[in-house]
This record gives C-alpha cells, structure tokens and sequence, in this order.
C-alpha cells in the first residue's frame, strides 16, 4: 500500500487560497457581486497547472465540478466555505472535543496542505461540519455557541493537528517523546507570526525591509538576492511596501469579518464594496466584537482565530452574504501570501530553499520571546508534557554580554513555562530576572523536583555555529580557506567559553555544540579547531549537520566521513540528518540529472573519500583502482605535478589542524613555546608544532592546498560529473562501509523526517531513509549494520510541524505500507527512546 498523496480537489483548493492569480482576480472585481465561476475557474487552473503539468486537463474539470457543486447549492455561490469544507472533510475528524487528521492522510496534510495554506480556517470548518445540530448565530444566539465551542479551543497554543491512535497515544503518555534536534530559531508557526504581523506591520516586516535593501558587502548582496528570489516567487510585485499593504489591508478585513461574525454591524450600516475603498478607510470603523478577545491585541492566539471564523462560517451557512464571503476570501489569500514566506511549500525542494524562509526574518520579532514555543512544545494538557527531554538549539554569540542577553531569553522563557506549571506565576521574581538569578532559581527549582516528573518538559541547550560559504576570488578571502569563517568560529567559541567560565551554573543548562546552515557553503575541518576550544571549556557533547543535502551523493557521503573523523565524533556524539547515508541510491539517481555540476576540489575530496571506503569493500577492486585513477589525473592538474592518492589521503587527513598555526609554522625559527599563549591556544599550537616535525612533507601538501592562489584559481572552478559514477549497488555498499563506522564509533544519528522530506528527494515518508535504519522489511538492504537513530523536528515553524508530528508520521508511513499498529511501534520506540538514553542534558535537571 502506498501512502496517499493529496487530492486534485486539495489541491485545487490550496491553489484558490494561495494563487497570487486569484487574489488578483480578487482585487479587480467588486466585493458585492458574486465572481462568475468560469473567470474562478481560470485564474485557479492558471495556478494549478504548473504543479500538476503531466495530469490530463479532464482530472481538473470533474475535481472542479465537484467544489461546484458544494459553492453552488441553493444558488448563493459560497466558493471560500465550500473550499474550506472540501478540504476538512477530505482531512479532518473530531473525537471527543479535539480535532485530528485522518492517518492516512496526515503526510499529505503536512507536505500538501499546510505547507501551502494555513490550517486555521480548515478546523474552523471541520468543527461547523461535525455540530449539525447548532443553531444559526444571531445577537441572541452569538454567547451560546461560544460558549458551547470554547472547551475545545481553551490553551490552544499551537495550530498544528495531528493523527489520534490510542496505541501511540498511551506510549505518548507514558513515555514522552524526547527532542534531540530542534532549533529555538524556526520554531514559532506561521500563524503567531500572522497575528503579530497584523497589529504591527511597520515594526514586524522592518527586519525584512532591511535586507530587501542590504548591498554593503557580497554576503548582504547574496541574502538581498535569494530574499528577492523568495518574495517575487510568491508574488511579482512583492516588496517591503507591498507588504506591508497587504497587511494593513488584511487586518482591515479581519475587523470588518469579525465585527459580521459576531453581530456587531448595525443594519443598514454599508459595507465595503472593494479593496480600494477598504484601504482608504471610507466605510469607518467597524463595531467591536461581543468577545474581547477576537480584537487584535499583544496575546492573540490561535484559538481566537479558529473561533471567529467558526462563527463566520457558521453565519454564512445560514445567511450567506456575497461581500463576507468575498471579503473572507481575500483574507485568506493575504494571509496565505504571507504565509509563504514563512514556510516551505512542497515545490521548494533543498536546503538553499529552506534556507531564503530564514532570510526574511519575519519570525525575528517573534522569537525574541521564547515562552510561546516553550508552551508549544508542551502541548495540550496542562498537567502534562507530551515532550519529556527537550533540546534546543541558538546560535551562540560573538561576546559575553550578547551571550548574557541571549541565554537570559531562553531561560527566562523557560523559566516563565515552568512557573505557568508550577502555579507560581510569572512574577514570582518580579521580571525575567537577571541570568545569575536566573539560573540560581532553576537551580533551586529542579533541586527538588523528581527525574520522573512530567509535568513539564526538562530543556538542555545546545550552541550551533554557522557554516559560510567562501569564495577564492572575494578581496577578504584571506590567506587561505575558509580564514574569514575561521577566526569568526574562534571569536564565537572563545566567547561562548568565556560565558560558560563567567556563570558556572550554566553547564546544568548549555550542553553541548553544534554546527548547523548549508553543508555545501563549509565543510568539517573549518569546526575543528572550534570544537576542541568547545571541549576544553567543558562543553563535551557534540553533534554536527552532516549528509542533509548535497550535489552528488558521493560528497554527502564523503562530509559525514570527515565529520566523524575530522572532528573525533564518538561515544554518544551526533549527526544531524545524515540523509546521505540512508537514502535508497537507486531513488536517488532516479530523481536527479544525470549529470550534477560540483567544485573540481569537492570532487577531489568525494572521490578520496570513495577511495577510502572502497578499499574496505572485498569485491571491489575494481571500482577502487577506478577511482584511484581518476583522482590521480586530477591531482596532477591541480598541483601541477605528480602527487599520490597516497599523499593526497596523508595530508588530507591533517585538515584537522588550527590553519592559523600552520600558517605561522611556515616561518623559519617559530616555536609556539615563544609565543605567549593560554592554555588551550597553547595545545593548539603544539600540535601543529609536533606534527609539522613528524609529517613535514605531509604539512607541506595541506599548507598548499590551503593557501596556493594558483591552485585555488585551479581547484575551485566547476565541472559536470555523473550521477551514476557508480551503480546502486556500489553505492549502497559505500553506504554499509559508513554506517559500520557510525556504529563503531557509538554515534547516533538524528533523523528529521519532515525536514527530510522537503530537503531531500523525496515525495512521501513512505520513502523516507528512517524505515531503512529501522530495520522494515522491504526497506532494509542486505549488508545494512544496525546504527543508533534518534528523533528530530528540526525547525517545526518552517516545515509546520513538531516532534508529536513527526512520530506520527513515521507511524503513519509504517501503516501505510502495511505494518501493523504493534509492529510499527516496536520499529519506532528505539528511535525516541534514544533521544532519551544519549541526551545531551545535565543529570541534576533530569
């Protein structure tokens, strides 16, 4: 059985809620006149088609004639509330008083529907299809049915839906599910953001504007450029101030639709007849709404949404009103605008997509405050945590004091959850405290609490350093690779130690490092020397991104390689991701060109690390001496003589070392015991003093692949190589050779599902690379080693979902590929479990 992908009706409505096409049409038709359905009908085809080219046009048409026939009943044209039906029904179901998505389905809801429209408005219609028995809202009636309907929404604090299985709920509860990968920045949902977007527009896109602008350096121009790429996507008349009208305008429609929802317009009052004039403010002010809390204001939430077009919905359905139901629809469509900003829709494949949703920085405001995420992460039930350990990850800072303030956030916003749960409030110390107060209260709190509570969930930080792309040709390239990046690392590193020496109680709380961002801009070795300063300052746990997205699989492969070796990953460290590894070659090559472009210098390190792995291969000789072969050539090019793989591995292998210290050794009477040093820079120095003395030829290879500009101009051009370079099968058995020495090494490997589905190539997460590490028959290769996997979310605001969703997934794909409800949780319990027995945190706070 293979897992359900979304409809063509789900799609044709996601594409009538989102299509700038539509919202066009929208903006050039009165408010007051129904839109005729066959001018609908081709500004949504205009939008569909792209995404479906190879889908005959016959499958549109009658998937068409079915919404029509929902729009069109007893002749009132509701095309907006019987889209939003359409899709609830398709979806959605309640048990009890909670909302869930059908199973089968949850991996289209997540990947087909949610990362293109807001679910907001779906569980609105989905509550008004499962309460046939409700009354029509009149100013009578209004305060009844609020008050019928508010259990369900009361501490809402997340929009996400998932699946409801009683066999994973009662481990869910028992249990708990434990984070091992999630970043603090990415986590806040679209719909926060939304809300906050609407009451402030100016101040909320302001850091988007910003880099709209940025020209100042080639890094701001780069940003400037994937930002434009991104918003002119979405819309080609996207800009700063195109924003921020549509924003005013959106909030402008909120009011008007709320103040019908709930009553509030008197009869006779006008209401708008277009766009145009609802900008300009002609039609007044409407009404208040009856419940306070439908106003915009600093603590809007999410339930207060979904309430408000419950009520509207509901209205419609017994007093339909063409302006409403058109102005609800140009709601949506700003929204959703928006919305895409914010998170990654299914035809934004690979990281370099991900990553221009970071570059526009309209979570920025919002995730200065982490209390939200914190409450998020809880979820639904006060007295209980679904999340048991909790690590999330920042991005330390390049002094103290911006340490001081960023850790103060992150734990003052735990702080703040804890004291919600504990019942003490949140002015048990008046405001956040200080970070010496601070942490001298979390130390007093845990102090007494049981390991086996969980009533909240235990947080653990971990510090993740950003990789950056580098360029031989930019005038602050440096004397070698990656010298900006470097010394920034080591700023960043001496500071985080720095901070951790300064308040000592943080090594309950900051556990560990990380490196994180585009593994194609940065490559292992640049970290080393920031990971050791990491280590001596304390911070032992490590982890690193690694195989999450690559040009050529050989060099996905290759970076984990260097990763564990290069940065001496063991004994319960990390990879994040580690798609490379897991991925079937043979969907791999299937779905990408059969030639892929690459550095010439990358391809040099994928086929060394090719090389190396062949030779542990018993049969395969053959490919081994091929590649040998084809590396040789290249290296005589490069370094414009003879040079051995031999050699080439040899000095490869000294990437590990501080290049800055390389680099001073070259001077004729440099001793490191003449140079005044700590500690750490001291051991660092000596290193390389050691190993020039032991391995002279060797340094003198790697200081010349470093720093040669005649090499560089050489080794960093591009070139077209094959996808295919090997067969499957070859590459499946390089595949085995890695996970070997994973799992010599006692590391685990973080898996991310959803980031993994949008990142990497694949359409479902029936395909998804974790059923392999899981043993599923049918998924598993003859030769696979078993390897230590945990679970991840990754950024959950950006790809819409969170850990509870990602369990449910991976659920969900078992049983859709006929694993049963036993069986499948046998498969998925290591995978969370792991996180909990190789978590990175403090054993006094859990």
């Amino acid at each position: 059985m293979i897992e359900q992908t979304n409809s063509t009706l789900s799609l044709i409505v996601t594409t009538m809620l989102s299509s700038i096409k539509v919202l066009e049409l929208l903006r050039s038709e009165p408010l007051n006149r129904p839109l005729p359905e066959g001018t609908l009908r081709e500004a949504v085809y205009l939008g569909y088609h792209p995404w479906t080219a190879r889908v005959p046009d016959h499958v549109f048409a009658r998937s068409w004639q079915v919404l029509a026939q929902g729009a069109t009943s007893d002749h009132n044209s509701l095309w907006t509330a019987a889209a939003l039906h359409a899709i609830a029904k398709e979806f959605l179901y309640s048990r009890g008083d909670m909302l869930h998505v059908r199973r089968e389905k949850f991996g289209a809801w997540q990947q087909s529907v949610v990362s293109r429209v807001s679910g907001l408005p779906a569980q609105a219609a989905a509550w008004i299809a499962e309460e046939r028995d409700l009354p029509m809202v009149n100013r009578q009636s209004t305060s009844r049915v609020l008050a019928r309907r508010s259990p369900a929404w009361a501490a809402v604090h997340s929009p996400l839906l998932a699946p409801h299985d009683l066999l994973v709920e009662d481990y869910i509860q028992r249990e708990g599910l434990h984070e091992t990968h999630l970043h603090l920045t990415g986590s806040t949902h679209g719909e926060v953001c939304w809300l906050r977007a609407l009451r402030e527009p100016n101040i909320e896109t302001l850091d988007f504007e910003k880099k709209w602008t940025a020209s100042s350096t080639r890094s701001d121009r780069d940003v400037r450029s994937k930002l434009r790429e991104l918003a002119l996507s979405v819309n080609p008349a996207m800009s700063p101030a195109e924003l921020r009208r549509q924003l005013l305008t959106a909030r402008r429609l909120r009011e008007w639709l709320v103040a019908w929802a709930t009553d509030q317009i008197a009869d006779g009052q006008p209401l708008p007849s277009d766009l145009d004039s609802l900008e300009k403010d002609e039609y007044g002010v409407p009404p208040e709404p009856v419940e306070v809390n439908l106003r915009l204001h600093k603590a809007s939430c999410v339930s207060e949404e979904v309430r408000w077009m419950y009520l509207l919905l509901l209205r419609l359905k017994g007093e339909p009103s063409i302006v409403m139901e058109r102005m609800l629809h140009c709601y949506l469509l700003l929204q959703n605008q928006y919305y895409r900003l914010l998170v990654q829709s299914e035809e934004q494949f690979g990281f370099d997509q991900f990553q221009k949703l970071t570059y526009t920085d309209l979570r920025e405001p919002a995730e200065k405050d982490y209390l939200d995420r914190f409450r998020s992460m809880h979820g639904r039930y006060p007295g209980h945590s679904r999340t048991g350990y909790l690590e999330g990850r920042f991005s330390p800072k390049s002094t103290l004091e911006k340490n001081e303030d960023l850790l103060t956030s992150a734990l003052g916003g735990y702080w703040r959850y804890l004291s919600e749960h504990d019942g003490t409030g949140h002015n048990e110390l008046g405001r956040t405290p200080r970070l010496t107060q601070l942490l001298e209260h979390l130390e007093n709190r845990f102090s007494t609490r049981s390991p086996l509570d969980r009533s909240c969930h235990r947080l653990a930080l971990v510090a993740h350093f950003i990789k950056r792309a580098w360029h031989f040709d930019d005038t602050d390239a440096g004397p070698y690779r990656f010298y900006s990046l470097r010394k920034d690392l080591e700023e960043k590193a001496a500071a985080l130690v720095q901070t951790m020496r300064t308040w000592p109680r943080l090594q309950a709380w900051v556990r560990g490092i990380d490196a994180a961002a585009n593994e194609i801009d940065a490559p292992p070795e640049v970290f080393a020397t920031c990971y050791r300063l990491c280590r001596h300052g304390g911070l032992i746990r490590r982890s690193y991104h690694a195989g999450e997205d690559f040009p050529h699989l050989l060099g996905g492969l290759r970076q984990m390689l260097d990763a564990l070796e290069l940065l001496d990953l063991r004994d319960g460290d990390r990879i994040g991701h580690g798609t490379a590894m897991g991925i079937q070659p043979g969907l791999w090559l299937e779905r990408m060109p059969q030639q892929v472009v690459v550095r010439q210098s990358d391809w040099m390190l994928d086929l060394l690390a090719a090389w190396r792995l062949l030779r542990e291969i018993p049969d395969a000789v053959a490919q081994a001496y091929r590649v040998e072969r084809d590396l040789t050539e290249r290296l005589a090019r490069v370094f414009r003589r003879d040079v051995s793989c031999s050699a080439f591995e040899r000095a490869m292998q000294l990437r590990r070392l501080n290049i800055h210290f390389l680099q001073e050794s070259r001077a004729q009477h440099w001793r490191p015991l003449l140079t005044p040093l700590s500690d750490v820079w001291h051991a660092e120095a000596q290193l390389v003093a050691e190993v020039c003395r032991d391995r002279k030829h060797d340094t003198d290879l790697l200081w010349e692949w470093m720093s040669d500009r005649a090499l560089l101009n050489h080794s960093e051009t591009f070139e077209s190589v094959d996808a295919d370079y090997f067969d499957a099968r070859t590459y499946v058995k390089l595949q085995q050779v890695l996970m070997r020495k994973v799992a010599n090494r006692n590391v685990v490997i973080e898996t991310l599902p959803s980031s993994n589905v949008r990142i990497s190539q694949y359409h479902t997460f029936s395909e998804h690379h974790a059923l392999r590490w899981m043993r599923v028959p049918s998924f598993v290769q003859d030769g696979d080693p078993e390897i230590m996997v945990s679970l991840g979310s990754d950024d959950p605001g950006i790809f819409s979902g969170d850990l509870n969703g990602e369990f449910y997934q991976l659920y969900s794909a078992l049983r859709n590929v006929g694993v049963g409800d036993k069986a499948a949780m046998q498969y998925l319990q290591p995978l969370n479990e792991r996180g909990r027995q190789y978590r990175f945190h403090d054993p006094s706070v859990g």
